[in-house]
């Protein structure tokens, strides 16, 4: 049966005139033009093919946005192969940054050598690990510690210390062996340099492999509570404060024993408020730990403020710079920031905030707490020259016990 065109047409036209009966004048006359030539678009196909481009783009658009989603996804992707390998490396990585360089006795140079080859099977281990990951923070902090590497390769080629086509590491223990027991051309001197102390690249694999297990685990660092690193580890026995207010120059070396002690508790309020049961029902216990919190901070500040090592100085600038940036967070809590970035809590106005507030500041990966227990932990590791907050952990209370075995601690974690 044929279609009438001239009727469709006719038929059309009457449904156009019965929608537009109710307009008038221009309106009218315009609307009726504006609808006639849709129509006349839709009847020669310009329309559909307007149509068809439209959803091709939209549906091109949504495959890219798609894809950068995707991207974005996969910086979160849970790894725990390469957290693993990290966790194994922050540890041989740190036993590296204390040990005795100058010591040239057979013993200690055959101690030294077991450790550069614990270090460098877990930096294999690492990489191999990272190579494989489909989480792209753990393959971009991988990439950065062989840029660190390779920034370095012809110092490490005179102890031993190659390259593989996959960037992985070999060693030659007799040449490093050699390097570390000669004293004429001070081949010694350039595995200190390598691995001993602040800023060598030993401590640069400590800080990646820490950034590498908080991107491929759920998010904790290596020195927060969930991880069981938490806690200010080693004596300050033996070192003494060299600050000196007479001299303004401040140095990168000097020990700083009272700074190192406010960031041991700092360290511990942080964590004991992170234990706390935070809610609108608890709030006298709440407001307990958090001006403990606040306390410790104070004397934190005032400690590094008086500190003569730049590298603490600097580290309580970027502290600082933390506090300062969640002013209006907890000026919503009663805790103001002074002009000297230390801080003041009003009882009253605190137990009249929602305790949400305090939950978002002081729980879960990338909070404030987290940001600032990393940032404590430098404080101390600059303070003490090295030493980490690897060493001891706290209870809820705060009180210090001691850790088990970085192993051990591992098996728990992983």
């Amino acid at each position: 049966m044929g279609i009438n065109l001239t009727g469709l047409n006719s038929g059309m036209a009457d449904t156009y005139s019965t929608l537009l009966g109710g307009m008038g004048g221009s309106d009218s006359a315009g609307g009726v033009s504006s609808l006639l030539g849709d129509y006349a678009a839709i009847k020669n196909g310009s329309y559909g093919k307007m149509m068809k481009s439209y959803y091709a783009k939209l549906k091109k658009q949504e495959a890219e946005e798609s894809g950068e989603s995707e991207k974005t996804k996969a910086g979160k992707v849970k790894d725990s192969a390469s957290a693993s390998a990290a966790a194994s490396l922050y540890k041989s990585a740190s036993a590296l940054t204390s040990l005795n360089y100058d010591d040239r006795s057979e013993e200690n140079i055959d101690k030294i050598t077991d450790s550069v080859s614990s270090f460098i099977k877990d930096y294999n281990s690492l990489m191999k690990s990272a190579d494989k990951s489909e989480n792209t923070t753990v393959q971009k902090q991988a990439e950065s510690l062989y840029n660190s590497y390779y920034s370095n390769y012809k110092l490490f080629s005179k102890i031993g210390i190659t390259m593989n086509s996959d960037k992985t590491l070999s060693l030659d223990e007799d040449t490093l062996k050699k390097a570390l027991s000669d004293t004429e051309k001070g081949s010694g001197g350039t595995v200190k340099t390598l691995f001993s102390g602040i800023g060598s690249f030993a401590d640069k694999a400590v800080n990646r492999a820490s950034q590498i297990y908080r991107a491929a685990g759920d998010g904790e660092s290596v020195t927060s509570s969930k991880a069981k690193y938490a806690g200010v580890g080693g004596s300050t026995s033996g070192t003494s404060s060299t600050s000196s207010t007479k001299d303004k120059d401040t140095s990168k070396t000097v020990t700083d024993a009272s700074t190192a002690a406010a960031a041991n508790s700092l360290y511990k309020s942080i964590e004991n408020l992170g234990a706390t049961q935070i809610s609108n029902d608890n709030k006298d216990e709440v407001y307990k730990a958090f001006s403990a919190f606040v306390e410790n901070y104070n004397d934190l500040i005032k400690n590094t403020d008086k500190s003569g090592n730049s590298n603490v100085v600097n580290q309580a600038s970027y502290l600082k710079n933390l506090v300062n940036g969640n002013k209006s967070a907890l000026s919503r809590l009663g805790v103001t920031v002074n002009s000297d970035k230390s801080l003041s809590i009003d009882e009253k106005k605190f137990k009249e905030a929602d305790m949400a507030g305090v939950k978002n500041l002081f729980s879960g990966a990338y909070s404030f707490s987290e940001k600032m227990t990393d940032r404590v932990n430098q404080i101390y590791r600059y303070a003490t020259q090295g030493d980490a907050l690897t060493k001891k952990t706290y209870g809820n209370d705060g009180s210090g016990v001691n850790a088990p075995t970085m192993g051990s601690m591992l098996d728990t974690i992983l």
